[in-house]
C-alpha cells in the first residue's frame, strides 16, 4: 500500500478522537459540564462492557504472557522515568503524581487501536488489546487509582484503598470475563454489551472536551514537554533496547508490542487524575499535545522498527 494512502487512512481512523473532544468542549460551552456524571456511566457500565466482551475470547498463549509481561515492564519505567523528573524539577506531590500518570499510562486502547490497524491489519489489533486489557488497564485500575488518590492529597487507609480498587466495576468485570473464558453469552446479552462498550470511546474522549480550557495550553509548558519527552522518545527507546536484543523484530506480535510502549498519554486516566484532584491544566494540555505529537512521532518510530 502507498505511504500516501497509510498516512491518509491513519488520520481517518485518530480523527473521531478530535471530534468527539471538540463536541464535548463545545456542549460544556453551549450548554453545561457534566463530565462527572459520564465518567461514573463509563465506569459502571462501559468499561465493565468492554472487559466482558473482549477478555472472554482472548486466547491466552506464550505470545500473550510476554505482551503482557512488556506492558507491565514498560509501565514501571516510565513511571520511574516520570517520579525521576519530578523529583529533578522539585515538584510537588500533586504536580509529582500528576507527572508519573502522564509518563505511566498509555494510550494504548482508542488511539493505539487506530494506529496499529492502519499500520498493520486488524487482526494485528488482538495484539494491542491484550496489551492494553490485561496490561495498561489493569495496571491503572490497580497501581494507578491509589496513587492519584495520594498525590490529590485524598489520604485513605490501605484497607479502604484496596478494598476500593478490587470493588471497582472495570476490575471486577474483568475477573468475570476470565472466569467465563471462552464462553458465549445469549444473543440478547451480546447485543446489550456491544452497545454500551461502543460508548466507552465518545463519552470518555467527550469528557476531555468538557475538561478542556484553550486558555491554559501554555500553563505548564516545560512539565509537558519533559512528560512527553520521557513517554513517546525517551522511554520507548530504551524498550528498543531490550526488543533489538531479547525479542524478533519481524514477527507482527513485536511491532505492536513496541508501538504500543510508545503511545501518548491515556485519556483514561487523565479522565481519573481530573477526578482525583490532580494538576487539571497539566493532564488536559498532556493529553492533548501527546496526541498531535503522535502523528509524527509514532510514523518515525514504525519505519525504524520496520
Amino acid at each position: 500500500m502507498p505511504l500516501h494512502v497509510k498516512e491518509v487512512m491513519m488520520i481517518e481512523n485518530v480523527a473521531p478522537v478530535f471530534i468527539f473532544v471538540a463536541l464535548g468542549y463545545l456542549f460544556k460551552k453551549i450548554k453545561h459540564d457534566i463530565s462527572e456524571a459520564l465518567t461514573e456511566f463509563v465506569i459502571y457500565f462501559s468499561l465493565p462492557a468492554l472487559a466482558l466482551s473482549k477478555i472472554r475470547h482472548m486466547t491466552f498463549s506464550h505470545e500473550v504472557f510476554l505482551i503482557i509481561l512488556i506492558a507491565y515492564i514498560t509501565m514501571a519505567l516510565s513511571l520511574a522515568l516520570g517520579y525521576c523528573a519530578g523529583r529533578l524539577m522539585k515538584l510537588d506531590r500533586k504536580n509529582l503524581v500528576t507527572m508519573m500518570v502522564i509518563v505511566g499510562f498509555g494510550n494504548t486502547g482508542f488511539v493505539g487501536f487506530s494506529y496499529i490497524e492502519s499500520f498493520y491489519s486488524l487482526h494485528a489489533v488482538s495484539y494491542a488489546l491484550v496489551y492494553d486489557q490485561m496490561g495498561t488497564f489493569i495496571a491503572l485500575m490497580a497501581f494507578g487509582i491509589p496513587l492519584i488518590a495520594w498525590g490529590g492529597g485524598r489520604e485513605q487507609r490501605v484497607r479502604d484503598v484496596a478494598k476500593q480498587v478490587a470493588f471497582s466495576p472495570p476490575l471486577l468485570a474483568i475477573f468475570v470475563a476470565i472466569g467465563f473464558q471462552g464462553t458465549e453469552f445469549p444473543p440478547l446479552i451480546e447485543t446489550i454489551l456491544d452497545k454500551f462498550q461502543a460508548t466507552l470511546i465518545p463519552l470518555v474522549t467527550a469528557i476531555v472536551g468538557m475538561k478542556l480550557e484553550f486558555r491554559t495550553l501554555s500553563l505548564y509548558f516545560k512539565e509537558n514537554m519533559v512528560a512527553l519527552s520521557l513517554k513517546m522518545v525517551i522511554a520507548p527507546s530504551l524498550m528498543l533496547i531490550g526488543f533489538y536484543v531479547f525479542a524478533d523484530l519481524k514477527a507482527e506480535w513485536v511491532k505492536v508490542t513496541f508501538l504500543e510502549t510508545a503511545m501518548p498519554p491515556m485519556t483514561l486516566a487523565v479522565v481519573f487524575g481530573i477526578r482525583g484532584g490532580l494538576n487539571r491544566e497539566l493532564l488536559i494540555n498532556a493529553l492533548a499535545l501527546g496526541i498531535l505529537f503522535s502523528f509524527i512521532s509514532m510514523g518515525v518510530w514504525n519505519l525504524i522498527i520496520s
